[in-house]
């Protein structure tokens, strides 16, 4: 009698109970129940390398968290996706990068985005509770994915040449952003995005990406905001809402690596001297041998460094454990900061700008092995560590390998759950020569060493954060602008009344005209080098003894210092001339609007157009700014570092300026206004001078 081999169908039955999310071994490890996936390569499709990958993802899952499911979702909300994806498909099929149908897409996204704003769709039924990888994925997830990064691994031609060890990292994970949820395996995104992507037949990496930016762009353009308030997971790539750099790295990654194309997910953990961060995607580039980074959906490889030059340390999200990391690098028991308590990141600063390696004396008792340089962030109580380094107690010293030059940087390491300094604050730059080591130098006009601390002083400040670069510029352009008279309609008449001769500070000021008379049309007219009237507010101002009746009392100037209020009595006797009934007619526009960040510089001028010859004798103006000033009537607190940041007291702007008593003299300063605003900044004073610790201290 013939023998049959009964095996394979006795795994097959194993097999099958395994992956239809059977639990075994309970009580065990958390991943037994994915030991069916490696069972299945190993002895049932006989892949050694897929065993090994499943290994490698099912080993490194529990590092990993996902924070979003989607539990259900409406009939009607899958039927609008698919129509929205057969449109833009049809409309687009044929076509090319190179004659893209775009008027074709435009007239079909009028037509669609109407019928979308006349209904609302329903809710897609989400699950947003953090959980672990290993309670939501499913042994039948894995093979699916792992058969699709496998199959695009070999077609595509920018993934095929990546060895078995980069293909683990940069095509097989099943995720891009540590927390982010909302897993779908690759073989579903290739599905709904290959067909854009086009990968296998794309000519570089750039066209690829091109290509899946358009089409988010488009099909989002069809549809417009939808009206739903909730995370949709998938669907809400296919319409306007509530969409963040997270959203958009997570998506083009995880999309991007379906279709065939080798990406990571970068962030940088804080600016130097702005708000936020930012998570981006990056792209290995065969043609060039080289990562480049972008925005998806907004940018392409190489387009440029969205403020590198301004970033702290730049961190790669990988999926598989990193041993040189805080994570694996601390004593048992041994906190680590909330940003840097990842063990899947790696420091790749040093691929984007320069970055040297700096030993400090440490001296403090402590069970830690790890230090950490933080630096100033609003956002995280006023210090946040940015890169950690190895104690070595022996030599009571710390080194931090992957320090950011032109930075000021508080030496600190961990107490309990708190920050404890073991240095004063210090700034970082590079020498001249690359054979000399980094200069550390202690923060220009502070006095860290004891002496004079109990000397106190009166602060008047204007500012919580300096003068952007490219808000200077601006102003500067505005040199050469005149203010026109002219009493016929084409200003062929025109008269100068007034050149700006210096540039405009950032506040609200007037300038008076260096001639008058009657005259029914005034204009502001920026120069023909610079034809941008980058002017954020204006006032046209007469005086009120001319008894005009298309007037209202003019918002008063900026009061900077306080001899300054005498300047508000000569406001009792002005006015602002209207070229319109009321104005609330008129500030709809942006030179009216009373918004600093607002302007018309896509114009040359700012005219008013009287309905007859009036007097102006002063114009109240301010140019484009970031409104980083101090707002009269909001509140504002002064901090000062101490080993942390210690409160000086708290004060209510009458003006655009704020006066402190009893300060401690020699210190590293902070001014936070509790009520608006994002943007600020350290600060010394030498003497009575605000000195901001970038662009005033530390200028690269």
């Amino acid at each position: 009698m013939k023998k049959h081999n009964l095996l394979p169908f006795v795994s097959l039955a194993c097999l099958s109970f395994f992956l239809n999310g059977c639990h075994v071994n309970e009580g065990k490890e958390e991943t037994a129940k994915f030991q069916s996936v490696v069972f299945y390569y190993k002895y049932i499709r006989f892949n050694p390398q897929k065993a090994e990958a499943a290994k490698f993802l099912i080993e490194n899952m529990k590092y990993h968290t996902s924070t979003g499911v989607v539990v259900s979702v409406d009939s009607r909300v899958e039927t609008w996706r698919a129509e929205s994806d057969a449109l833009y498909s049809f409309v687009i099929d044929g076509h090319s990068l190179s004659d893209f149908p775009k008027d074709s897409l435009e007239r079909m996204q009028k037509v669609h985005r109407e019928e979308m704003e006349k209904d609302s769709l329903p809710e897609v039924m989400c699950d947003m509770k953090p959980c672990q990888d290993a309670d939501i994925i499913t042994p039948r997830f894995l093979v699916r994915h792992i058969d699709h990064a496998f199959k695009v691994w070999r077609s595509s031609p920018f993934a095929r040449e990546l060895s078995f060890n980069e293909f683990k990292e940069y095509i097989l994970p099943y995720r891009a952003i540590e927390g982010y949820g909302f897993n779908m395996t690759g073989r579903k995104y290739w599905e709904l995005f290959d067909k854009y992507v086009r990968s296998d037949t794309a000519c570089t990496v750039r066209n690829a990406i091109q290509a899946y930016n358009q089409a988010i762009y488009w099909l989002r353009g069809m549809n417009g905001n939808t009206k739903r308030e909730g995370k949709g997971g998938i669907y809400d790539l296919y319409t306007h809402g509530k969409h963040d750099c997270v959203d958009v790295a997570s998506y083009g990654c995880n999309i991007l690596r379906a279709c065939g194309l080798p990406v990571v997910v970068e962030y940088n953990i804080c600016y130097r001297n702005l708000s936020g961060r930012h998570y981006h995607c990056c792209v290995w580039n065969r043609d060039k041998g080289q990562w480049e980074r972008f925005n998806a959906e907004s940018s392409l490889p190489g387009d440029g460094d969205w403020a590198f030059s301004e970033t702290m340390n730049v961190y790669r999200q990988l999926y598989g454990a990193q041993r040189n990391t805080p994570y694996f690098l601390r004593n048992d028991g041994e906190p680590i900061p909330p940003l840097l308590d990842n063990p899947c990141i790696v420091d790749v600063t040093s691929r984007l700008r320069t970055t040297t390696s700096i030993t400090l004396p440490m001296t403090v008792k402590t069970d830690n092995r790890l230090a950490y340089l933080a630096t100033f962030s609003r956002e995280f109580g006023g210090t946040l560590p940015v890169t950690w380094g190895v104690i070595d107690p022996a030599a009571q010293t710390v080194t931090f390998e992957n320090v950011v030059p032109d930075a000021i940087y508080f030496p600190v390491y961990y107490e309990g759950q708190g920050l404890v300094p073991f240095g004063a604050p210090f700034c970082v730059s590079l020498p001249d020569t690359s054979d000399e080591n980094p200069v550390i130098s202690p923060v220009p006009f502070t006095d860290y060493d004891g002496q004079d601390c109990d000397t106190l002083s009166t602060l008047t400040l204007t500012r919580k954060f300096p003068r952007k670069p490219n808000m200077i510029r601006l102003s500067e352009e505005l040199i050469g602008s005149r203010i026109l008279g002219a009493n016929k309609r084409d200003f062929s008449d025109a008269v100068t009344l007034l050149t700006l001769k210096h540039p405009l500070p950032p506040n609200f000021v007037d300038y008076p005209l260096e001639r008058t008379g009657l005259y029914r049309y005034y204009r502001f007219q920026a120069s023909e080098e610079h034809p941008h009237a980058n002017i954020s507010m204006l006032e046209w101002i007469t005086e009120s003894k001319y008894g005009y009746k298309n007037v209202l009392p003019p918002s008063r100037p900026h009061i900077l210092v306080p001899s300054d209020t005498l300047k508000l009595k000569e406001d009792a006797r002005l006015v602002k001339l209207l070229d319109d009934e009321s104005w609330e007619k008129m500030n709809w526009k942006a030179e009216y609007d009373g918004n600093m960040q607002t302007a018309p510089g896509a114009y040359p001028n700012i005219t008013l157009w009287l309905k007859e010859p009036q007097v102006v004798t002063w114009v109240r103006m301010a140019p484009k700014n970031a409104d980083n000033g101090i707002q009269g009537g909001d509140r504002f607190q002064l901090l000062y570092w101490d080993g942390d940041w210690k409160s000086i007291g708290l004060v209510r702007a009458s003006h655009e300026y704020v006066t402190f008593h009893n300060i401690p003299k020699g210190k590293l300063y902070w001014l936070r206004n509790l009520d608006r605003g994002k943007e600020e900044m350290p600060f010394v004073v030498d003497g009575e001078e605000q000195k901001f610790i970038y662009n005033d201290i530390i200028n690269h």
